[in-house]
């Protein structure tokens, strides 16, 4: 036999607009945006080019770092492992990433966009770009430039 729920008083029922976490909580906050920026990229980039956003992660990282191991991708976004191992095996299976094995180790591999991949990347790149604009549109350029340096700060903080 279950219980049925009665809705929550009215004073723990969450509050309207932008103010949706608790004020205590700026963690939950950035929980929330993380969520919102996928969700943007999901349902315009993903839906129009067929790259995830794990995928696109590593697109963007080869662009600027050709050559790197899959496990430097997955520490440079803080991502799970396993999420950017799928991601290169389906841009491998795309023909849009080559792993090679790595010069003096031969038991890493290394990771470089192929010739379709860095033309994908540049007909994906500006709609990435703008979203990205869009998203931050809300803040000044100091403050995008201060959030900048205290989530660098948090995040060197956590790889000690």
């Amino acid at each position: 036999m279950s219980v049925p729920r009665r809705p929550p008083p009215e004073d723990d029922a969450p509050a309207e607009g932008p103010a949706h976490v608790p004020s205590d909580n700026v963690l939950a906050a950035i929980h929330v945006v993380s969520n919102r920026i996928s969700r943007a990229f999901y349902g315009d980039i993903e839906a129009r080019h067929g790259i995830s956003l794990p995928e696109w992660r590593v697109m963007l990282t080869l662009t600027r770092h050709p050559g790197m191991a899959a496990m430097a991708v997955a520490a440079l976004w803080g991502m799970d492992k396993m999420a950017i191992s799928r991601a290169v095996r389906r841009l491998e299976r795309a023909g849009l990433v080559r792993r090679t094995p790595a010069e003096g180790d031969r038991r890493r591999w290394v990771l470089e966009l192929t010739p379709e991949g860095r033309r994908r990347f540049r007909a994906i790149e500006p709609a990435a770009t703008a979203r990205y604009r869009e998203f931050l549109k809300p803040l000044a350029a100091g403050e995008v430039a201060q959030l900048r340096r205290l989530l660098e700060k948090l995040i060197a903080d956590q790889k000690t």
